[in-house]
């Protein structure tokens, strides 16, 4: 039914913009490669709000962006040579809807802006896990997971010129529905027993443990998020300034897990966090055919989310999720105009990637003051993954007539992964079944681009088409409660999307 009423929202408001003298301007760098910062465009003040100053007059803007995320294979393993062989393979589809309505109007010195976001995601994954216990037992699992994603924002941008410096500032209100899920189905061990989120996959059941895929939740909360940025000349380059962050509030959380045979719980809590970050573009002009352009980039986001389940009055089981997420990026290259008309360019970009995600699941005794908690399961690091990426941008871009504009873009990156994964279980004090495994290796992926503008008296359209390829692969070896322990983690994906934007 979601994907039915997006598709219709698409289709009307395609049909709304083709009915009014309106066009595009994402596009335009959806076509050549989503490379922001390494050409000017009209759009940067979504990124930097004091650009918005520098244009003139009344503009409405129109995006829509359609992305199918093919995963070929998404599998991993672990191999205890004294204890068993566990081997998880799986496959599934990823939908990705974004939006975007607005407009810019003059408003006292400066220029307001006025946007309405969204953006969706729908992913369902299938696969079965075979476990052959010490060398003899065999058992066979079937197991489902769930991705779903729903934004929808609100901003309100605005800048003007103050001297020769352009100051902007941008206020977001965000809604954000939020969920992950896993069931598996168990043939054999207990037979006909589902598996939903399972949370005590250290507790000696590797077999059950989907959270290398994806730690479950259930979360909806408000965000707000701000922006303050400068934007000018030093000397003859253009330089853009931004500082923002943000925060959640009014949240809701809920972690619903278990089994047929132990019965299913629900952990209900709250969603906290905040997120900030910087982006700073340099321009140099060398003549007036080439420029340097220059990005540097960072942000640091942090969510945790919490839950408790009460038994009776004396005993309660507590759960908490958190994730932390960094990256510094800063790169840049050369964008030359050849002749009028006519647009290459090229950039190559660091981007130092560090994610680490945890989780623990108590339950305590609140009459028993010896141990507390009672029982404490915790995968502290689940993973902490930290990668180092190049990649490289390039573009062209023609103007074959004066209302139509053809362009190109290919990106490509490699990345060298670090990750390790640590899990154990305590009851009572004694800790049993520690896990810790080191791996490496590496994300490698291509994409290409390719779009269009025809422009129609005052109005531009912006169709553009792209698709990709990712493969991400590691390996390593670890412990598990003494044993040795190998594991390998191995996903492929093949992109495909497209869309329009429009602008008058």
């Amino acid at each position: 039914m979601k994907r039915n009423l997006l598709s219709v929202f698409a289709i009307l408001l395609l049909l709304t913009f083709l009915a009014a003298p309106v066009s595009a301007w994402q596009g335009r760098m959806a076509g050549a490669g989503d490379a922001y910062g390494l050409i000017e465009d009209e759009s940067d003040y979504l990124t930097h709000p004091a650009v918005i100053a520098m244009g003139k007059g009344f503009n409405a803007y129109g995006h829509y962006r359609l992305t199918y995320n093919n995963t070929a294979k998404w599998d991993y393993s672990l191999n205890i040579p004294d204890y068993d062989y566990t081997s998880f393979k799986a496959d599934g589809y990823e939908w990705k809807n974004e939006g975007l309505l607005g407009t810019v109007f003059q408003l006292g010195a400066g220029r307001m802006g006025v946007f309405f976001e969204y953006m969706g995601i729908s992913g369902k994954y299938k696969g079965d896990e075979n476990e052959i216990y010490e060398g003899d037992d065999y058992y066979y699992y079937t197991f489902k997971m769930k991705d779903r994603l729903d934004n929808f924002s609100l901003r309100l941008i605005y800048g003007l010129p103050v001297g020769a410096v352009n100051l902007g500032a941008e206020i977001q209100l965000a809604y954000r529905n939020e969920k992950k899920e896993t069931s598996m189905l168990d043939f054999d061990w207990y037979e006909g027993n589902v598996a939903k989120n399972y949370p005590w996959g250290v507790n000696d059941n590797p077999w059950y443990n989907l959270f290398p895929y994806m730690i479950p939740y259930k979360s909806n909360y408000w965000e707000a998020q701000g922006k303050v940025s400068a934007a000018g000349m030093i000397g003859a380059a253009k330089y853009a300034f931004t500082l923002k962050g943000g925060l959640p509030f009014a949240s809701d959380n809920k972690y619903t897990g278990g089994d047929d045979e132990d019965g299913i719980m629900n952990w209900e809590g709250k969603v906290k966090g905040f997120n900030i970050g910087g982006d700073f573009w340099l321009r140099i002009p060398l003549s007036n055919a080439v420029a340097l352009p220059f990005v540097v980039s960072a942000g640091y986001r942090q969510i945790k989310r919490d839950g408790d389940y009460w038994w009776d009055a004396t005993s309660v089981d507590t759960y908490g999720h958190e994730v932390k997420n960094l990256f510094v990026e800063l790169g840049g290259g050369i964008d030359f105009t050849p002749a009028k008309g006519t647009r290459l360019a090229a950039g190559l970009y660091y981007a130092y990637l560090f994610a680490k995600e945890n989780a623990y699941f108590d339950w305590d005794d609140l009459e028993d003051d010896s141990y507390s908690p009672d029982y404490h399961y915790t995968y502290s690091d689940y993973p902490k993954n930290a990668q180092h990426r190049l990649t490289l941008k390039m573009l062209a871009e023609k103007e074959l007539t004066p209302v139509f504009v053809l362009r190109g873009g290919l990106s490509a990156f490699y990345g060298w992964v670090k990750s390790d994964y640590t899990s154990a279980a305590i009851e009572y004090g004694w800790p049993y079944y520690p896990m810790a495994i080191s791996l490496s290796g590496y994300n490698m992926g291509v994409n290409a681009s390719m779009g269009a503008t025809v422009k129609l008296n005052k109005v531009s359209l912006e169709p553009f088409l792209n698709a990709g390829y990712v493969k991400y692969k590691v390996n390593g070896d670890g412990t598990y409660d003494e044993d040795l322990l190998q594991m390998k983690l191995d996903k492929v994906n093949w992109l495909v999307g497209g869309g329009l934007s429009v602008r008058f």
